[in-house]
């Protein structure tokens, strides 16, 4: 089996869309289910792909970027596929395998998943990547595979969503009583701009909403350079959140509703300042930073509030800030 340097130390591993459970491709335990990564077949694991726009005046001297524009994440991998390691024949090994990717979720299981790429290295931990077909897999081989008990097919797989991922990670704040005010502790260690979630409770709530300034490691709330104003003290109320709503979340993911009750109910029109929204995601590296939450005319027993922070990143390893 092969063992390339680039992924000395490292483990990869494919979770199917199927519920078929974990195929060990690379590193220990590599082949288990008869199927391995193969040598030069492994594509676009590394940096998330980029295309960036440029814009030179009639004067000007070369030019300036003007846009960053993260593209989704094409990635090619090539199986080796043999029953020479396991009891089981190569037809009934290859199309296990090959149903582990789909080219969307399964229209009829609302449980469904797209396959997911697991990369586990002693640097990083376990990063993630959604991946799905996006054509048919280049499997023309020359003589009859049943006969030979081995393939080598390469597929075809598009990340959506681009970045590698780990568990995001939360933090709460509570009160026991009718009103209240404390802290959520946010941080950002990845190397992606964090668009942060909140999920509340019933309540009427103040929300930070903080831009931010400062070197890799020490930003700290202050003047947003792009929007050239200082926002390090702004602050988001709520539209009041009661039994008929049930709660709230805050999403800054742009894909998603940015205001919604706990029905899925938009609430962006019921923002008691009209057109004062959230804006700020957290930036790269942004060291642990207490936000000012409050709350007031909670319901008997009190009210909560929960910061997620998802852990999306360039790279399968590494990025981490250098101590």
């Amino acid at each position: 089996m092969y063992s390339s340097p680039l992924f000395e130390s490292a483990k990869i591993e494919i979770q199917g869309c199927d519920g078929s459970g974990t195929w060990h491709v690379h590193g220990i335990g590599q082949g288990s289910r008869g199927v391995y990564l193969g040598e030069g077949q492994v594509k676009g694991i590394y940096d998330a792909p980029t295309l960036t726009t440029w814009v030179s005046s009639a004067h000007q001297s070369g030019g300036a970027m003007k846009r960053r524009k993260r593209l989704v994440r094409d990635v090619s991998l090539g199986f080796h596929i043999s029953d020479d390691r396991t009891s089981a024949k190569w037809g009934a090994i290859e199309s296990a395998f090959r149903q582990c990717f789909d080219y969307r979720e399964d229209d009829w299981d609302p449980d469904s998943t797209l396959a997911r790429i697991d990369y586990i290295s002693e640097q990083s931990g376990l990063r993630m990547l959604d991946v799905q077909l996006w054509e048919q897999p280049d499997f023309n081989p020359d003589v009859d595979p049943n006969v030979q008990g081995y393939s080598n097919p390469i597929i075809p797989l598009r990340a959506g969503q681009p970045f590698w991922y780990e568990e995001p990670k939360t933090s709460t704040w509570s009160t026991t009583g009718s009103s209240g005010s404390g802290f959520v502790e946010v941080e950002n260690r990845t190397d992606v701009p964090m668009a942060i979630k909140w999920i509340g409770t019933r309540g009427n709530w103040v929300l930070p909403d903080f831009s931010w300034t400062g070197r890799k490691g020490h930003r700290v709330p202050g003047t947003d350079k792009l929007r050239g104003r200082d926002d390090s003290a702004r602050k988001i109320i709520m539209p009041p959140i009661g039994t008929t709503q049930g709660g709230f979340t805050v999403d800054l993911d742009p894909k998603q509703l940015m205001v919604r009750d706990a029905h899925d109910t938009n609430l962006l029109g019921q923002m008691p300042v009209p057109g004062r929204y959230f804006q700020y995601v957290i930036p790269p590296y942004t060291p642990r930073t207490q936000l000012p939450v409050s709350v007031t005319n909670a319901p008997a027993g009190g009210a909560m509030v929960k910061l997620v922070m998802p852990q999306l990143w360039t790279r399968c390893q590494g990025m981490e800030l250098a101590a």
